[in-house]
Parts: C-alpha cells; sequence; structure tokens
C-alpha cells in the first residue's frame, strides 16, 4: 500500500529515526564495567559518563500463521507450514539487561477454508513496522550462560492488502456442491445439471475490500497493534549473533481477513479481532563506533535541473519570464496580470479575450464563451435529454467516478516484447532503458505492471523486435496478449526461433542513436487517480526505487513537436511538466537532444512538478440518473442554481457549485442533503476532472 502523508508507518519511521539516533548518545551517570556481563550480551560503552550505544543490525527469514474469523478450526494448523515473511531490524542496549529497536514485517498470510457449510479463503500482504523492547532475565539467570532467553513486548502499526480467490484463470466463478466439487453453475440454478468442475488456480485475484460482500465500504487497510514475543538469542562471534523466537500480533482490527461477526449469513465470523503469529530466525551484526564521515560537497546543478533551464524565457511574449508565468503560452495580445495569467474581470472562469458577456453576475454559470446559462436553457437540455429514453434510476455513488466497464470482447491473439516488469519498483537503469523505447505500453495483470513493445500479427516479427532491443540491452521476452492479458508462449516461440536461425550466429544488435523526446508530467511520492489522466491515452506510469511515482506522455523524435505536447499538458494544469530525452537506453540532457538553453541559471523559482492547485476545485454531486427526470426533482434543481450537469454513455451526474476549500463543500452539501437530496456527496474537480475528494484534499496539502 502506498504510504500516504501522515500515515502510522510514515509517522513511526520519523519517530524511530529520532529515538534511534537520541540513543546512540544517551547520557547516564552510571558507570558500567563490561566485563563482568554474561557471554551474549552487548555491553554499551561508557566514556566520561555518556553511553556510546552499539547498534545492532540484523535480517532474516520466518513464517506467518493467521487467527481470525477464516479457517476457525485452528488446532489443525501448523504455525511452521504456512506463508513465508521477512524481518529487519535495528536495536541497541539501553541497559545491561534492556535492548530498545525498531524493525519492520513484511509477508503475506493467508487461510483456506473449505466445509459443507462454508468455503471462504484469503491471502494477506503484511507490512509492519514498530518499536519492542527486549529483556533478557539478566537478574535471574546464571551470568556464564551461552544462550540467553528473552521475551518482548512493544507496538506497531500494520498495513495490510487483503484478496480472495473467487474466479478460475478463465474468469469463471467458483460454486461449492455438497459432493465436494468446484462447478461454475450454483447447485440449485435450474441448469445445473450443465454444470462443469473447475479446479481452484490458487490466484488471489479479486480484493476484499473493493467486492464489499458485507456491506463494510472502503474501510481503512491498516490498524495498531501490540506485539507480544518469547525467543532465545546466542552470541556467535566477530560481533555476530543468532536469535530465534515466535512473536504474537494482537491487533486491533478484526478486518484483516475481510470476515467479522457482522458479516452476512454464513460468512459471519466471531467478535474477536485477528491475530497473526510470525516465528522466525536472523543473524544479527554489532556496528562499532566510528566517527561520521564528512559528506562530500554536491554540485550546484544536476542534470535534471539543467534540461529544466532550457525552458526559461518568455515564449508566449505577454511580459511574464517563463519561470514565474502561471498561464504559459497566453495568446498574443491578451491582458495578463503579473503571474502571466488572461485576465477575467468577471470571474467567471473565462478569460476576458474569449468572453463574450464581460460583466456576468458573480456564482452564475456560463458556457465556454463566458454567456450566463439561463434557467430555461437548463430545462430545455433536460427535455431534449427526457426524450432519449423512459426509464427513472438514482445509481448509487460507486458509479460516481466514471462509467461502467463495457463486457470484455474477445479479439484475436497478437504478439508483443515483453521487456521489463513492475511489482513494487523498478531501478533507476531499467527506468532510462524502457523510456527509450518509442512504443513501450503497459498491461496491468493482478499485482505486476509488466511492460510491453510491439503489436505483431505473427512471433517471428516479435522476435525480430526483440533482437532489435539488445541495442539499448533490454532483455525482451515474446509472449502472447488476448483481452489484454499476456500468455506464456515459449515452446512456440522457441520453435519459431529454431527455423530462423538457419545456422546464423547474429545474436546481438547494434544500438540506433535515435532520441526519444517525452513530457514528465511529474514526480509524486502518493500515487494520483487516474481520473486526472483521462484523455491521456499513452501514459506511461513508473515507480522508482527512490519512492517516486512518475508519469509520462508523448514519445517523439524531435523537441519542437515534444514542447507543443507539452503545452497541451501545461493546461491541462499538470504545471511542473517539462521534458525528457533518451537515447540508447541512457537519459541525455536537453541540449544535447537539440533543445537551446535560453534565460538565466537560476533555479531558486523553477516548478516542482507539481499540480497546478489553482484549477483545483471541489464540487457536490447532487444526484445520477439515467433516463427520465421527475419534474419535481428538475424544479428543485433549477431552483438551486450553479448546477452543472455531465453526461457519460451510462448516465447524467448532477453537480452543484464550485469551492476552493473542503470546509465550503461540506458546509454546501449539508444545505443540499436539507433540500431532500440525502445522497449528496462532496467531489473533486480537477480541471473538469471528477476525481474522488479524499483525492483533492491529498492535492491541496501538497507544498
Amino acid at each position: 500500500m502506498p504510504d500516504n502523508n501522515g500515515s502510522p508507518l510514515r509517522i513511526l519511521r520519523s519517530v524511530f529515526g529520532t529515538a534511534f539516533v537520541a540513543l546512540l548518545a544517551f547520557p547516564t551517570s552510571a558507570q558500567t564495567d563490561s566485563t563482568a556481563l554474561p557471554v551474549g550480551i552487548v555491553a554499551p560503552v561508557v566514556e566520561d559518563d555518556v553511553i556510546k550505544l552499539k547498534p545492532t543490525f540484523g535480517i532474516g527469514p520466518g513464517m506467518f500463521a493467521f487467527y481470525g474469523d477464516v479457517g476457525n478450526n485452528h488446532g489443525t494448523y501448523s504455525p511452521l507450514v504456512t506463508r513465508v515473511g521477512y524481518e529487519l531490524r535495528a536495536t541497541t542496549p539501553i541497559t545491561p539487561w534492556l535492548e530498545v529497536g525498531a524493525y519492520a514485517l513484511h509477508g503475506r498470510l493467508g487461510v483456506n477454508e473449505r466445509s459443507l457449510t462454508r468455503n471462504l479463503n484469503f491471502e494477506s500482504r503484511i507490512t509492519t513496522g514498530g518499536i519492542q523492547f527486549r529483556y533478557n532475565f539478566l537478574q535471574l539467570l546464571n551470568p556464564k550462560r551461552v544462550v540467553e532467553p528473552y521475551i518482548t513486548a512493544g507496538f506497531e502499526s500494520v498495513e495490510f492488502l487483503t484478496k480472495t480467490d473467487l474466479r478460475d484463470a478463465n474468469g469463471l466463478p467458483y460454486h461449492y456442491w455438497s459432493d465436494g466439487t468446484i462447478r461454475d453453475i450454483d447447485e440449485g440454478a435450474a441448469n445445473a445439471g450443465q454444470a462443469v468442475e473447475l479446479q481452484r488456480d490458487y490466484s488471489y485475484e479479486s480484493d476484499v475490500r473493493e467486492s464489499n460482500l458485507d456491506g463494510f465500504g472502503k474501510y481503512l487497510e491498516r490498524t495498531w497493534a501490540v506485539p507480544v514475543g518469547i525467543g532465545a538469542r546466542m552470541d556467535i562471534g566477530h560481533g555476530f549473533d543468532f536469535r530465534m523466537g515466535t512473536t504474537m500480533h494482537f491487533n486491533l482490527s478484526d478486518l484483516v481477513d475481510g470476515v467479522t461477526d457482522q458479516s452476512r449469513e454464513d460468512r459471519a465470523g466471531d467478535a474477536r479481532n485477528d491475530r497473526f503469529l510470525f516465528s522466525s530466525f536472523s543473524i544479527g551484526y554489532t556496528l562499532p563506533m566510528k566517527a561520521p564521515k564528512k559528506k562530500a560537497k554536491l554540485t550546484p546543478l544536476n542534470s535534471d535541473q539543467i534540461d529544466e533551464l532550457a525552458w526559461l524565457g518568455d515564449e508566449d511574449a505577454d511580459g511574464v519570464q517563463d519561470i514565474n508565468d502561471k498561464c504559459p503560452y497566453t495568446p498574443a495580445g491578451a491582458k495578463v496580470d503579473a503571474f502571466g495569467c488572461p485576465l477575467d474581470g468577471d470571474s467567471d472562469g473565462v478569460p476576458d479575450h474569449d468572453d463574450d458577456e464581460l460583466n456576468s453576475a458573480p456564482g452564475a454559470a456560463v458556457n465556454a464563451r463566458g454567456v450566463t446559462i439561463s434557467d430555461e436553457d437548463l430545462l430545455n437540455a433536460w427535455l431534449a435529454y427526457k426524450d432519449s429514453g423512459n426509464v427513472n434510476i438514482v445509481a448509487s455513488r460507486v458509479e460516481s467516478f466514471g462509467p461502467m466497464k463495457p463486457a470484455v470482447q474477445k479479439v484475436k491473439r497478437v504478439y508483443v516484447v515483453k521487456v521489463g516488469e513492475q511489482v513494487e519498483s523498478i531501478s533507476e537503469d531499467l527506468i532510462q532503458k524502457l523510456l527509450s523505447i518509442p512504443d513501450i505500453r503497459a498491461i496491468e495483470q493482478g499485482d505486476t505492471t509488466f511492460y510491453v513493445v510491439g503489436n505483431y500479427e505473427s512471433i517471428p516479427e516479435a522476435l525480430r523486435r526483440e533482437l532489435e532491443l539488445n541495442g539499448i540491452k533490454v532483455e525482451g521476452r515474446v509472449m502472447a496478449e488476448e483481452n489484454g492479458r499476456l500468455i506464456d508462449v515459449t515452446d512456440e516461440v522457441n520453435a519459431e526461433r529454431a527455423k530462423m536461425s538457419g545456422g546464423s550466429t547474429q545474436t546481438t544488435a547494434t544500438p540506433t542513436g535515435e532520441i526519444i523526446v517525452r513530457v514528465q508530467l511529474g514526480a509524486f511520492r502518493n500515487p494520483l487517480s487516474k481520473n486526472i489522466f483521462d484523455g491521456i491515452d499513452d501514459l506511461v506510469i513508473l515507480k522508482g526505487d527512490d519512492g517516486l511515482t512518475r508519469y509520462y506522455t508523448g514519445s517523439f523524435k524531435e523537441v519542437n513537436p515534444a514542447a507543443a505536447h507539452k503545452v497541451q499538458m501545461l493546461l491541462r494544469g499538470f504545471d511542473g511538466a517539462f521534458l525528457v530525452a533518451f537515447r540508447d537506453g541512457k537519459r541525455i540532457g536537453m541540449k544535447e537532444a537539440g533543445a537551446k538553453l535560453t534565460g538565466p541559471e537560476d533555479l531558486r523559482n523553477a516548478p516542482s512538478g507539481s499540480i497546478d492547485k489553482s484549477k483545483l476545485r471541489y464540487r457536490v454531486q447532487v444526484g445520477t440518473f439515467v433516463g427520465n427526470i421527475p419534474m419535481e426533482t428538475m424544479g428543485k434543481l433549477i431552483e438551486m442554481g450553479d448546477i452543472r450537469p455531465i453526461t457519460s454513455p451510462d448516465a447524467v451526474r448532477y453537480y452543484y457549485g464550485q469551492f476552493t476549500s473542503r470546509k465550503e463543500a461540506d458546509d454546501a452539501k449539508a444545505a443540499v442533503v436539507k433540500k431532500g437530496f440525502a445522497d449528496a456527496f462532496v467531489v473533486g474537480d480537477m480541471n473538469g476532472y471528477i476525481i474522488p475528494a479524499d483525492e483533492a484534499d491529498q492535492l491541496m496539502k501538497q507544498p
């Protein structure tokens, strides 16, 4: 899961870093004689009444075992025959008998429950981080002991992403029959005699929270927990130690498996919170204390900053330098303010040079030319729409962020070259190689994003493209693509490769020297909603190992058309969009790509790559309608005023108002509810594209 600003893991990381640095110079008046300590104890070093603590770092594998509502017959489970996890810790002793440290766990846990009355399963990706104290019984045991038992306790943050296996590899839903088989039709269905037996593929493809089988909605997939454990430690010499232990993590949530005592029908569990056990062993190393090294001085400018310098100046000749121009490429002759934005005297959102009505009433709804839309115009638009349908359905808020996906249409098989994949993040080197390929595109499949190139009718064509990619040292692999899913066709590829070889020994290709210029829309710590990028069909999303998610669009061989595309992105609201260039798998400077350097080399006011918050607004979604709308409801909408209808293929959604703060929108929502629209709620509007209000809040908080 993303580490959102203010999340428990982010807070803990800050606390851990501060606390650990403070412990390295913990003041005390006590004197400690390390020669009197038992074997296996790492003693604090006392020097001039200041304890310089020796930090120990450890890493090791372990096994997760789950105890919750799914798989309630836990007596038959072995805690060692479950799913693998990994532990990373950093600790330091603060007394001869007490150790404190920060740690993190990552892995997967899950359960498969199968019975005549209930068939449930889940797998959850678990990430925890916390602080733990370890007590070693120094006062109670033989000082000459080699093995040191201990107990631990602490507190932690737990983040989980829970999925379940509801369909087979072909997308057919599982139906569990009383004879123990799994079939594609319910046992009580009228056509049950035509049922085909299925086999579970154990691919957990369905998100439990998004499935909302019990009506819990979008609950938080994180919680706090209290870990309590036991174990033993042994010193193995040269600063290394070996630890074995088991820890029960008592969560403060019952939603890790997505099932509680409030779940529906046979899914219901008990009222106890979920727990999980982590049994592990690890190797640790105690660092010797050394003086910190002086940091090397950094050069004043890096390659990214120099690239941005290439686009300073005053390209729209409005008298405001581009670095300070919040509205680039203003039409020639338009009057602008100090920030380079066209004047809008009546504040209706339409610049004066495009406004056919320069004195619109405050708050009035206007069309694209700035002319006030009357109540009669709004009513006539609805009456025209009324003639196009004959049903009246108030839809749920789930539909508010886009139309339903059309039924999947069967398409013919094509062949592509897979050049990379991403689960968590990818290296900067691979990012540069992928962006050097002009027709790179992404295919999302489960938790993994695959990057592919090409679209070929036959395997030989794809194999020739695979050979060309050797020039930028990308390891390609020919695969088939059907309905947006990749299929392994290794045997077919090998057969075609043997036919094509014909005794040839050519296995490599030389670099082409081709330059590819792209527009980077921004780099964000938290991924943005895809609604913001609606209409950008060539979007490439890459998350680097520095934790930033970068968004790219366009693929050009020359700088000028790339710059024109950048203009369009700036007008869309991506205020920090800039150009990047690549050649033969490496990023190059814009000057090398053909750009000319203009403007002073001063980056103090350079754009940061963030969204233009001046174009971000809040609205109140009043309702969603399909077909005819009652005249009484239509009358209420006209009476409210400032209503904006947005038509999609499946419905028409009504939005009220345009607010610059969440509080104003919440107050407006309360007023709308009083008028009889009980299902009204707040959404965000990014340059005309509707996004969830929570994501709009996050964008507003960005610097």
